[in-house]
């Protein structure tokens, strides 16, 4: 499914940025706003789902939730979303051609991806919701290779939800999404408010040891 984005977060770019608060340059600025504006150009948002039952008796389920976080999260569910989110290949290009030639709006440009598609999940999270009935309730999203879901569970994450037909998205032999702007996400479909919150990487296992946070970036996410 195509999705328009209009605009996203230009604080969480400056977060991705690590930019602590103080005062920003006007040269940086216009930096910021120019590469937010490419960021919406070239991007071409699309986002897949599919909707399964769970069956906690399953002795063969199609989808095995490794580990302990994501049980606890869809305690209360009956139903699982698994969701697929990509802003295509015009990012990862524009960002590629800015690394011959400008590194600093690479970077930019980089953070600005890491914004933008976590407004195309939010608006694919409203999507669903609407398809699923407003008594429904979403718990937070989480992805492969977050807290102790191994990231080796992208490639039949793909597999269930057609991924490489249905938004162009594959994964590499290391479990990387390409286009690497892209997610995959679990998302519990309750009957009743969730109040659990596992989004962010102060909530992560892995947090003094992750390899991806000491980069810059987030797991599952970019």
């Amino acid at each position: 499914m195509n999705l328009r984005l209009e605009t996203f977060n230009r604080k969480e770019v400056l977060q991705y940025l690590r930019w602590a608060g103080t005062e920003i340059p006007p040269e940086v600025d216009g930096l910021i706003d120019s590469c937010m504006e490419e960021t919406l150009r070239v991007s071409q948002p699309r986002f897949t789902y599919r909707i399964l039952p769970i069956d906690r008796q399953a002795k063969t389920p199609e989808l095995v939730f490794i580990g302990q976080d994501v049980p606890l999260m869809l305690s209360d569910c009956e139903r699982v979303v698994l969701m697929a989110a990509t802003l295509g290949n015009g990012l990862e290009l524009a960002i590629r051609r800015a690394q011959v030639r400008d590194m600093a709006r690479a970077v930019v440009l980089d953070c600005c991806g890491s914004a933008a598609i976590e407004a195309v999940c939010d608006a694919a999270e409203r999507e669903i919701l609407a398809a699923v009935g407003q008594s429904v309730y979403l718990t937070d999203r989480f992805s492969p290779g977050y807290g102790d879901l191994p990231i080796s569970l992208q490639d039949s994450f793909l597999r269930l939800v057609d991924a490489q037909k249905q938004i162009g998205l594959t994964v590499t032999t290391t479990h990387i999404l390409t286009p690497r702007k892209s997610v995959t996400a679990i998302i519990g479909l309750a009957n009743q408010p969730q109040n659990k919150r596992f989004r962010g990487c102060a909530y992560c296992s892995m947090f003094e040891t992750c390899a991806f946070r000491k980069a810059g970036k987030t797991c599952g996410r970019e």
